[in-house]
Formats: C-alpha cells, structure tokens, sequence
C-alpha cells in the first residue's frame, strides 16, 4: 500500500484556496461538501474545469439519488 505523499505548506494553501472558490461558486457549505471538492481534486489534479464538470455531475447525481428513494 502506498504512503501519502505530504504537501508543504505553500500546496496545502493553494489547494484550500481553490476549494473555498469552488465552494462559494456552487454555493456549497459544510465538511461533507469540502471533502468531496477535495476528493474530485484530487482525482482531477486539481484542474478547476474538471472539478467544476464532477462536481456539478456529483451533484446532478445525489439529488436524483435524493428525490428517487
């Protein structure tokens, strides 16, 4: 299994900066949400396109999910 790979501070930063600007563009609040932007970023290699694209699918997604159960 493979360790994680730690991120300096300068990375960290950045990466934080991103997801707050994502979450603020969709409107999202909450750990659950942050956590998820973190997951598809990191997926996604932190492209903000690609992220905005999974996420707004992630979402389309979960409402679906929501209204069908």
């Amino acid at each position: 299994m493979a360790e994680k790979e730690k991120l300096s501070k300068e990375e960290k930063d950045a990466q934080n900066a991103v997801i707050k600007e994502i979450m603020a563009e969709f409107s999202l609040e909450g750990a659950t949400k942050k956590r998820l932007v973190r997951f598809i970023g990191n997926n996604e290699n932190w492209d903000r396109r690609m992220i905005g694209y999974r996420l707004k699918r992630a979402l389309i997604a979960e409402t679906y999910a929501a209204k069908h159960h």
